[in-house]
């Protein structure tokens, strides 16, 4: 009687070790990646990466960290072999960037690999060699305390693999970011990138990140960046620097955020990132951002992807609108248009503790408290009219309104910068020329009024109860199980916001009442994009977004226009207005309401200088 044969096998260790590469080991950027993070881990202070070829013929990592002995040396070419995890608990409060123990046995089973290692000052390591997974031969040899890892031939014996791999300026583009991404998190470490013998990067150790960034991505961009040092309790803290709304990219490649020191490609984080610059920037331009979140190690899974560039927040809203607030308080003083540029790049903005606390609205809001202190409120300058008459001596003008009701803002000062300008004139009836200094400043006028419109609208609309428009027959919506769960946690939040829906049964609902701004648009494609948006990232910005473009609306037809004459009166209205505004450098479009020319640049044109 024959023996039926079984459909299941246990795998070969050398096949599961090149799946398990597939995983970890994408490209020559990967490699870099893997061990540059075990150098950092290893205490490393000077690192030294050396490429050819893009890293498809060599990668060579050297550091001088605590290096392993002998025993430690072979066992790190085992899978799931680690120093940085012990327990279960261990694996969820990780302060180690590695820790999945895979590293060297992938890159191994995949490449020729030498790996030399001292761990002591007497002078003697160890020599391991290793060739598609096996260990070829082991040697003692002298070295200094540190660790060399040399990896040649990437997808030598797969050379499927091998064929995916693109032109080595390409390849040498992924593993030069991989460093800037591992330099940027880590200031007091010294790194060295060479490129067939050629030095490409050599960033010296700091005390600081406003010099790695100078160094990485061009000083020229410190003028632009403002400090941010938020806290929300001993277990959420945010810092780094963050663009202002001038300063913008076409993708999302200049937004660098990590977490507890690991960077992290995470779409909570970079949606919480693009809905702090919410109306600051034009359609389709990204911030430069460089930002460090310090939270609690138990408080986020970094072990749900093998490169372990996502995340798995235990609160991902709390951090969603934490992260979302804190970039909010940083950007909408706007107290670089009446800094000079040298104080903007250079000063600090001291760390505010931020308190949580629910409203009615859908977003949580975390309020800074006020540093006490900061000193007195600076006094608001005097403006001078043309004439050199001071402010209050100008006459009005007949005919002129009245100016009218200021609108102070929750949270805003007055200080005084656009009060302050002295009036030239009125170019083309769109845009206000002032001075400020020796400095020459343009004004779009149409830009300016819509953002206090704008803000008007928005503030007086979320702080009454919004009327609701109910339907005369219900829309049913049916939605996947996913999005009706996201859609039912979430129902009391879309229902403070003039909608009312009830479960319709199994994945329905139905809708039978919205927000009377949004009468005339397709609420149900609304609501149905607000459950997508919900289940994506635990909270909406879809249905903000849509009232506020009705704002936006409003405010623009209900403004003042470009080609219209304005008396002296009626800018120094709009500019008291716009003092006591957030967010006043630029309209709900994104566009800038300020533009300043110094005298400097003035002189340069006539060949002054």
């Amino acid at each position: 009687m024959s023996v039926m044969e079984t459909k299941i096998r246990v795998l070969p260790e050398e096949l599961c070790n090149k799946i398990a590469a597939g995983e970890v080991v994408e490209r020559p950027s990967s490699v870099v990646k893997e061990l540059l993070e075990n150098s950092l881990d290893a205490g490393a202070t000077d690192i030294l990466i050396e490429l050819e070829a893009g890293g498809k013929r060599l990668i060579r990592i050297t550091d001088n960290g605590c290096g392993m002995g002998r025993q430690d040396a072979l066992l790190s070419f085992e899978r799931h072999a680690t120093s940085k995890i012990r327990t279960d608990e261990d694996l969820f409060a990780l302060s180690t960037l590695g820790f999945r123990g895979e590293a060297l046995a992938s890159i191994a089973s995949v490449s020729r690999l030498r790996l030399k290692t001292c761990a002591s000052d007497d002078g003697l390591g160890q020599q391991i060699y290793a060739e598609g997974g096996k260990i070829k031969t082991v040697e003692e040899l002298g070295l200094p305390r540190g660790t060399v890892v040399e990896v040649r031939n990437l997808f030598f014996n797969l050379p499927a693999r091998k064929k995916f791999l693109r032109k080595e300026q390409t390849e040498l583009g992924h593993a030069a970011d991989v460093v800037t991404k591992q330099a940027l998190a880590n200031p007091a470490v010294s790194f060295k990138l060479k490129h067939n013998d050629r030095m490409m990067l050599e960033l010296r150790r700091e005390k600081g990140i406003r010099e790695r960034v100078a160094a990485l991505l061009g000083r020229s961009l410190l003028r632009d960046l403002l400090p941010l040092d938020k806290s929300a309790g001993d277990d959420l803290s945010l810092s780094g620097l963050i663009s202002q709304p001038q300063l913008t990219r076409s993708a999302t490649s200049h937004i660098y955020t990590f977490i507890n020191g690991r960077y992290i490609r995470d779409r909570v984080v970079q949606h919480a990132v693009m809905d702090g610059y919410r109306h600051l920037l034009m359609k389709g331009r990204y911030p430069v951002v460089v930002l460090f979140l310090h939270i609690d190690p138990a408080l986020v899974d970094v072990n749900v992807h093998p490169t372990k560039h996502e995340v798995r927040f235990r609160d991902q809203s709390l951090v969603h609108d934490f992260i979302a607030t804190s970039l909010q308080q940083t950007l909408k003083p706007a107290e670089w248009l009446n800094k000079p540029a040298e104080e903007v790049a250079f000063g600090t903005v001291a760390s505010s503790p931020v308190n949580y606390q629910p409203v009615a609205e859908s977003n949580r809001t975390f309020t800074v408290r006020e540093n006490s202190a900061s000193g007195p409120e600076p006094t608001a300058p005097v403006s001078i009219a043309p004439n050199g008459v001071p402010e209050g001596d100008l006459p009005v003008e007949k005919g002129t309104p009245e100016k009218p009701q200021q609108y102070i803002l929750p949270g805003s000062t007055a200080a005084g910068f656009f009060s302050g300008l002295q009036i030239l004139g009125q170019y083309h009836q769109s845009y206000i020329l002032c001075q400020d200094g020796d400095d020459l400043v343009l004004i779009d006028q149409h830009a300016a009024h819509e953002r206090v419109g704008f803000e008007k609208l928005r503030h007086a609309y979320s702080a009454g109860e919004i009327p609701g428009q109910t339907l005369l027959f219900p829309e049913v919506l049916e939605l996947d199980f996913n999005s009706a769960a996201a859609l039912t946690d979430h129902r009391h939040e879309l229902e403070t916001l003039g909608f009312e829906i009830e479960p319709f049964g199994g994945k329905s609902f139905a809708l039978k009442a919205i927000p009377q701004l949004l009468t005339n648009h397709d609420a149900v494609k609304l609501v149905v994009d607000v459950a997508l948006e919900l289940e994506r990232v635990g909270r909406t910005g879809q249905l903000r977004e849509s009232i506020d473009d009705i704002l936006i609306l409003m405010a623009c037809h209900s403004v003042i226009r470009a080609n219209q004459a304005l008396s002296t009166a009626e800018i120094k209205a709009l500019f008291s207005e716009l003092d006591l505004i957030d967010f006043k450098a630029n309209c709900p479009h994104g566009r800038p309401v300020m533009q300043r020319l110094t005298l400097t640049e003035i002189e340069r044109m006539f060949r002054r200088q």
